[in-house]
């Protein structure tokens, strides 16, 4: 998976996804919850400060996917919050705060973090050290 176009549409696709996902939950989560049979927020502000943020992060990565070469602080930020994300809903998940199907969005940044993380490792170990 060494291959520079493979990394560059990685990128992209996961902006795309975090686009889609930021607006699709801040125009769907209430409809959602009532179809779960969950509460609704009490305070939705919160969540909508998440979801821009996430949509945020999604320009971010689109930067990387347009040069790889570069912003891999970018990079490292989103490993860090993607995991955060998956650690935050799988413990609501485990204590019944949260219908398991808010985890999925938490599986599917946990495996980008991973695949960021060897994307980082392959890309330091072929790339001549600068002075």
């Amino acid at each position: 998976m060494n291959s520079q176009m493979t990394w560059k549409y990685m990128f992209q696709l996961k902006a795309v996804i975090n686009w889609v996902e930021s607006i699709f939950l801040l125009l769907s989560d209430q409809w959602i919850r009532e179809i779960l049979g969950e509460k609704p927020l009490t305070n939705p502000e919160y969540s909508h400060l998440f979801l821009a943020l996430v949509f945020v992060i999604g320009i971010g990565y689109w930067w990387v996917g347009n040069d790889i070469s570069r912003n891999h602080g970018i990079v490292k930020l989103g490993i860090i919050a993607q995991s955060s994300v998956f650690l935050v809903l799988a413990y609501h998940t485990l204590v019944s705060n949260l219908h398991p199907f808010y985890l999925i969005p938490g599986i599917i940044d946990l495996t980008f973090a991973i695949l960021f993380g060897i994307f980082l490792n392959s890309y330091t170990r072929t790339q001549p050290a600068t002075e």
